[in-house]
């Protein structure tokens, strides 16, 4: 039966380096793995000046993304349907260029986003080699805060999910008290909040709190009993998610695999590949 499950990836990019056909082509080999749909992360407003958009983005993934996706202002329209054949996309509006003066997302609405990633770095990220909102704006964490606050507000009224990506070591309290406010909107923290304990403690208070492992392969393979022991623990809120680009097919492949080794309990599996990614995807936006 596992070979044939149906997978959804919950944290996709929606990147390349050249060629947006050849990704793609490239991309549809995992239908013959089970990938039946995703939750694609778009830039749909982005800075004018690449090196400033490449300061807000991870180094790791400098390498995969193209200049050209930043050579204008104009926003990157979401992909026809054709690109991804046979392959469901959910597209996420990647807000993390967004200030005030383009905080309004009902144009974005109106474009056929359906969910909203956040990308809440304040400061500096050496680790990940990222320059931080409060730098690249030159604007004040009460501002960061409040800017995102209103896109949150208004990803709730358009019934968005909200991909929260957030070290919870750093901002547990912010993301407790956004959870507390919209008791039932669905938020996900990809990559265990950073921090599997803490993580644990939001989603056990917390009945709209989910999370994915993406961008967690490498530790899940060096240690993969402590990840199987917090995936069953909270197999109901974990998503598969890989952080993958549509450049880059292989990593989810990696992911599907390691999953599948990991994870023996078919029926914790199709909540993983499936459930929980549909039951918050399903009839939104």
């Amino acid at each position: 039966m596992t070979a044939n499950i149906e997978i959804y990836d919950a944290h996709v990019h929606y990147l390349w380096r050249d060629s947006l056909t050849a990704s793609c082509a490239r991309f549809l080999t995992l239908r013959e793995k089970g990938l039946r749909g995703m939750a694609l992360i778009i830039m749909g407003h982005h800075l004018s000046e690449p090196k400033k958009c490449f300061d807000f983005i991870p180094h790791s993934y400098h390498d995969m993304i193209g200049q050209h996706l930043f050579s204008n202002s104009s926003s990157m329209d979401l992909p026809v349907n054709h690109h991804f054949d046979g392959i469901e996309t959910f597209p996420y509006l990647d807000s993390r260029y967004i200030t005030e003066s383009e905080a309004d997302l009902s144009r974005f609405r109106q474009a056929g986003f359906r969910g909203l990633k956040l990308l809440y770095v304040p400061d500096e990220d050496k680790l990940y080699g990222m320059v931080g909102w409060k730098k690249l704006f030159n604007q004040s964490q009460e501002s960061y805060e409040a800017v995102t606050l209103h896109m949150i507000k208004q990803a709730v009224e358009f019934d968005w999910p909200v991909i929260f990506h957030a070290d919870l070591r750093l901002h547990e309290e912010f993301v407790r008290s956004v959870l507390k406010t919209y008791p039932k909107h669905p938020f996900i923290f990809p990559h265990f909040g950073f921090s599997r304990k803490i993580m644990a403690r939001l989603i056990e208070q917390s009945s709209n709190c989910y999370t994915d492992f993406s961008s967690l392969l490498p530790f899940m393979q060096k240690s993969p009993d402590n990840y199987k022991n917090f995936i069953e623990a909270y197999q109901d809120r974990v998503l598969f998610g890989s952080d993958a680009t549509t450049d880059w097919p292989d990593l989810i492949s990696q992911y599907i695999e390691t999953v599948k080794k990991m994870i023996p309990d078919e029926v914790i599996l199709e909540k993983l590949f499936r459930d929980n990614y549909l039951n918050i995807h399903q009839n939104r936006g």
